[in-house]
């Protein structure tokens, strides 16, 4: 009887496969960087890209991932990272231990991990990179932004504080005040029906992709970080904190989601959230979106000039609103720590490296996109609906 041949150590291992696939991986990143460039000195072009090549990918993408009812973030983080980090170190002692063409195996090594970091980084550019560069959202709704008087601010904080106002008073609360917005799940199944009708209304906003938001399971460690949500381009993912107060959680959802549909820029991607909480049948979804965009218009205004943002402050805000208001102050001091921080300067750098010079003060470019909609015909027909 013939032996079974043994694997040996002694083989040399072979180097072509590894830099076939690490020359391939490199040519996409090549070929995607180079678009990328194109893309952000002619915005027509990223326009195209999104329309004709990341929405139909996205959206055959995210049919797939979305069959997931958990988080594929959260489950590479917890278990992926770990793993790949074993594998890696299993990796090297072999290499230590084994002296026998350690130059070969090492170069294998390199490349296979070069492969892999070069593989993600083309499945970000692919899918928000190249975003960045789209056409502003002000341009294509046709929206004029320009310096914006204090009447104007004051006057636009009032008229969202006061919508506010009148959705919180239809939404049923608990014996301590707080909202009942219904379980994660609801949410979830709710998300996209504020973008249909967004899309319908605004053709700026269609999409085809329908991204499913998860709601991370380790929420309540993930505050500690100060993030409300996450988009992850690679799994075209939009993870939700769901520890925070209940009531922003549909506006950080559909933050995330507009992130999913192809907005990349933090000012469009705010804006084009809030509209679709704007319109959406469940009134929790459209007072999510009315006192988040409130907010924003209130540190604006606060900023400039506090005595007028603490008369309209009183003039607008119910004991119902000051009520969630308070409840989120309160969750969020508990979470002030230097992780916070960090996180923070980290998402500041990011957003620079991707040429929001603003940093994360692009947030803040909500309002004036904000501004330049609340005076045209739509917003007011849309408001007056809302307003008693």
């Amino acid at each position: 009887m013939r032996k079974k041949k043994q694997p040996s150590n002694n083989v040399k291992p072979r180097l072509r496969g590894p830099v076939i696939f690490l020359s391939i991986a490199a040519l996409l990143t090549i070929v995607l960087l180079i678009l990328r460039a194109i893309a952000f000195n002619n915005s027509h072009v990223a326009d195209f890209y999104a329309a004709e090549i990341f929405t139909p990918l996205a959206t055959a993408f995210t049919r797939l991932t979305s069959l997931v009812p958990f988080s594929l973030t959260e489950f590479f983080v917890v278990l992926g990272v770990p793993v790949l980090l074993l594998l890696l170190v299993f990796g090297l002692v072999r290499l230590l231990k084994n002296n026998l063409y350690r130059g070969i195996r090492f170069l294998r090594i390199c490349s296979i991990v070069a492969t892999v970091v070069l593989i993600l980084f083309s499945l970000f550019l692919a899918f928000h990179g190249i975003n960045y560069a789209r056409s502003p959202l002000a341009d294509t709704m046709k929206l004029e932004i320009k310096e914006r008087s204090l009447d104007e601010l004051e006057s636009a904080m009032r008229t969202l504080g006061q919508a506010a106002a009148s959705v919180r008073e239809q939404l049923p609360q608990d014996s301590s005040g707080t909202i009942i917005t219904g379980t994660i799940g609801d949410l979830q199944q709710a998300a996209h029906l504020g973008w249909e009708i967004a899309g319908e209304r605004w053709p700026a906003l269609a999409s085809t992709v329908r991204s499913r938001p998860k709601g991370v399971l380790l929420s309540k460690y993930w505050s500690y970080t100060n993030i409300v949500g996450m988009y992850l381009p690679l799994l075209v993912e939009a993870n939700i904190n769901i520890d925070q107060p209940a009531f922003m959680i549909p506006a950080s959802t559909a933050h995330e989601l507009a992130h999913s549909r192809g907005f990349a820029r933090e000012d469009d991607t705010d804006f084009a959230g809030l509209l679709s909480c704007f319109v959406h049948p469940d009134p929790v979804w459209q007072y999510s979106g009315l006192i988040s965009a409130w907010k924003d218009l209130s540190r604006r205004l606060a900023a400039e000039d506090y005595e007028r943002w603490s008369r309209a402050y009183t003039d607008t805000v119910t004991a119902a609103i000051a009520h969630d208001l308070e409840s989120e102050s309160i969750y969020w001091k508990a979470y002030e720590t230097p992780v916070a921080r960090v996180s923070t300067q980290i998402n500041d750098s990011y957003l620079k490296a991707n040429r929001e010079t603003e940093g994360v003060k692009s947030y803040g470019g909500v309002v004036d996109l904000l501004l330049a909609w609340l005076e045209t015909d739509d917003a007011e027909q849309l408001l007056s609906s809302i307003l008693p």
